[in-house]
């Protein structure tokens, strides 16, 4: 009896067995038909490179990590961060300068006051400079970004997209501070055409502003006009801001990250700029490469500058769009180099130095790299990225490769007021001391006063 019972008992586990493998097989099918239902209904609309993204996402472990710098929000939010700032509470001054992460610090407290600024700023209205001097002296924050910003890009990049049609102008120094009415304004130097102006704000002050900027003290911080004629500076810029510290910038290692490219550092390259081709486009020339498509060329060259220009008439690889706003015009040229140069530079940021146009109708657009709050200059025009850019698309740029990575080395600098002295015997127009860092093409960049 016994016998006959144990083949009867394998054919019930048998069965067992296959019941679980069909649940789990039809398991899996109502899985892939779910995906199969939220992939088409995600999909629709992106096009095929929407569809390579999201089904290569599919294979992945796990979130690839972000990169350093992948050109989104992120790098919009440190493209607005100022290299200086001064809090005053109405006694005291408290100012960071050549000092990145400290002014970071401060910036997330106190940069709310600019957001809500732009925001709510009313038409701007000429004013004297002795009003400007005045919004320096009273309660409130005054900002420094380096290069000339115009404040509707500034806006957008700290207000995640917003507008205000109140912005028409550009301004590299820009203060929000109480009048003599008790409002909050916006004031500013629009250095194109020398003036300066005010914009009426919604910032409230009781309760708000005037605890931001409360509690700082004082370290020493003063402005050139606000100190005496025999002080030793009388010579300079009167906006010159002086730190009651000496600064003390490190020296930097610097590299050519195009120095011997590989077919992997080409192909990244290329694809960073969207100018994939086949490989019998790209050819060696005297000094690098060529890459040329149509009327369109890039240029890889190996001391680290990268070209590209169209003869295109309409509108091919960079399209930016005959109607498009300055705000976009400076994204699109932001993230294009926030995607090649800012990804290599190391230790270094990307600031906006300028938006002009040109007299032939062109607009040219410029990035610098800066090494905590201090410019680096280049040989040439000195620029990290410049950007040519007609009838709404991008028609040439070039783009400066370098790398930087800090030591624990520091450069020598004269005192500041030595500098000073040196600085009016050679220019008594009355100049901007300023600290640089000068890079050659060499292994390493010190830093030094020039006059700006």
């Amino acid at each position: 009896m016994a016998e006959r019972k144990h083949p009867r008992r394998r054919r019930h586990s048998g069965l067992e067995r296959l019941k679980s493998l069909l649940i789990v097989l039809l398991t899996l099918s109502a899985m892939v038909l779910t995906l199969r239902v939220l992939m088409f209904s995600e999909l629709t609309g992106q096009g095929p490179q929407g569809w390579l993204e999201n089904l290569s996402s599919l294979f992945q472990a796990e979130p690839a990590a972000p990169t350093a710098d992948s050109g989104g929000s992120g790098q919009a939010a440190a493209a607005a961060q100022p290299v200086r700032i001064a809090v005053f509470d109405g006694s005291e001054r408290f100012a960071v300068q050549y000092d990145m992460e400290q002014s970071g610090r401060l910036f997330d407290t106190v940069g709310i006051l600019l957001s809500e600024a732009l925001s709510s700023a009313s038409s701007p209205a000429r004013v004297p400079e002795e009003t400007w001097r005045e919004a320096l002296r009273s309660p409130g924050v005054w900002f420094d970004f380096l290069g000339e910003i115009p404040l509707e890009a500034l806006y957008a990049w700290m207000g995640e997209g917003g507008t205000n049609p109140s912005l028409i102008h550009t301004a590299r120094q820009v203060a929000v501070a109480l009048n003599g009415e008790g409002q909050v304004c916006l004031y500013y130097h629009n250095e194109l055409d020398g003036l300066f102006y005010a914009c009426q704000t919604q910032v409230a002050y009781a309760g708000h502003m005037d605890e931001l900027v409360s509690g700082y003290g004082g370290n020493g911080a003063s402005f050139v006009f606000e100190l005496e004629e025999d002080s030793g500076y009388a010579e300079l810029d009167p906006y010159v801001l002086l730190s009651a510290s000496a600064p003390s910038p490190v020296v930097y290692r610097a590299s050519n990250p195009l120095s011997n490219p590989d077919d992997s550092t080409v192909a990244q390259l290329q694809a960073a700029v969207s100018f994939q081709a086949q490989s019998d486009a790209l050819y060696a020339v005297p000094g690098g490469l060529r890459l040329r498509v149509g009327r369109e060329t890039l240029e890889i060259g190996s001391d680290g500058t990268v070209t590209y220009h169209t003869s295109e008439e309409e509108p091919t690889r960079y399209p930016i769009g005959s109607e498009s706003s300055v705000t976009e015009l400076v994204e699109v040229t932001r993230r294009l180099a926030a995607e090649t140069v800012g990804r290599t530079c190391g230790s270094a940021q990307l600031y906006l130095a300028g938006v002009d146009e040109q007299a032939d109708g062109t607009t040219e657009v410029r990035f610098g790299y800066s090494l905590n709050g201090a410019a680096v200059l280049l040989p040439e025009d000195g620029w990290a990225a410049r950007f040519t850019v007609r009838d709404g698309q991008i028609t040439d740029y070039t783009l400066r490769f370098r790398s930087y990575e800090e030591t624990v080395e520091h450069s020598l600098l004269l005192p500041v007021r030595q500098a000073a002295a040196a600085l009016g015997a050679l220019s008594p127009e009355g100049r901007e001391l300023v600290l640089c860092y000068t890079d050659n093409g060499g292994d390493t960049v010190q830093a030094g006063w020039a006059a700006r």
